[in-house]
């Protein structure tokens, strides 16, 4: 199934014909075609008979206007189809699983699972067999996959030059991470690194933490991250082009 582009065109201006645009320039920058452009497709729906004398669309001029419609929404519908079922969703099998079944998806623990579908969740088709606790993979995926709202909270500390006392800094780094809720801790950064020595805690990032803190705000976890004023302002540019990716992740910045 194709779509020729004169088609599209007398498509769109029959349609803006019929809901009260008359001049070819108001049809041309509504759809953004030259005026000449317009002015030859509007000839030929003329001599087709699809617009009358007065310049308004006649009732063969509606059944075309209506059948051309329906058969771009075929178009949109078949290519959409195709593009999702070319899309494959890494899963976890909860079950043995025949391949071309429908399961239900769910988030458990920052991965997805799939289960016997209930009608309830998102839900898709499974590309091929798998025992439980294999992964497989699933296409066709319906509904929006539930996941909790995460954030990453970046706490930034002075520079090493601006710190008179490490041990203090440290504790109250450690009064501030008590008071928030998060389930990673990254640092970035040996002035990070020497805070959570003293502070005995073992971070679960140490390296490309801003990577793993938005990877890990995807899958549903809150992480925050301790870095100095100087290495987050070197951070500055992968934070921005990871959010410009994942828009739906807030990020709280707090400076200690």
């Amino acid at each position: 199934m194709k779509i020729e582009q004169a088609l599209l065109s007398q498509l769109m201006i029959l349609l803006n014909i019929k809901n009260g645009k008359t001049r070819p320039s108001e049809i041309s920058n509504d759809i953004g075609i030259t005026l000449q452009g317009v002015v030859y497709h509007i000839k030929i729906l003329r001599e087709k008979g699809f617009i009358d004398n007065n310049h308004k669309i006649t009732k063969e001029g509606f059944d075309f206007l209506y059948n051309g419609l329906n058969y771009i929404e075929n178009f949109v519908h078949s290519s959409l189809l195709s593009i999702d079922s070319s899309l494959v969703w890494e899963v976890i099998s909860d079950e043995n699983i025949k391949a071309g079944e429908r399961v239900s998806l769910y988030m458990d623990k920052g991965y997805l699972h799939a289960g016997t579908y209930t009608g309830k969740w998102a839900n898709g088709i499974t590309v091929k067999d798998s025992r439980k606790g294999e992964c497989t993979g699933v296409t066709a995926v319906r509904e929006i996959i539930n996941i909790k709202k995460s954030r990453i909270i970046v706490l930034a500390v002075n520079n090493v030059e601006k710190i008179d006392n490490m041990n203090d800094l440290s504790a109250t780094v450690a009064d501030t991470l008590r008071s928030v809720e998060f389930d990673f801790l990254g640092t970035i950064g040996e002035m990070a690194k020497n805070i959570t020595q003293i502070m005995k805690i073992k971070p679960q990032f140490e390296y490309a933490s801003i990577n793993s803190a938005f990877e890990a705000a995807r899958r549903g976890f809150t992480t925050a991250i301790l870095v100095s004023d100087r290495f987050f302002h070197f951070s500055l540019t992968e934070i921005r082009e990871l959010q410009s990716k994942n828009p739906g992740i807030e990020l709280d910045l707090r400076h200690i």
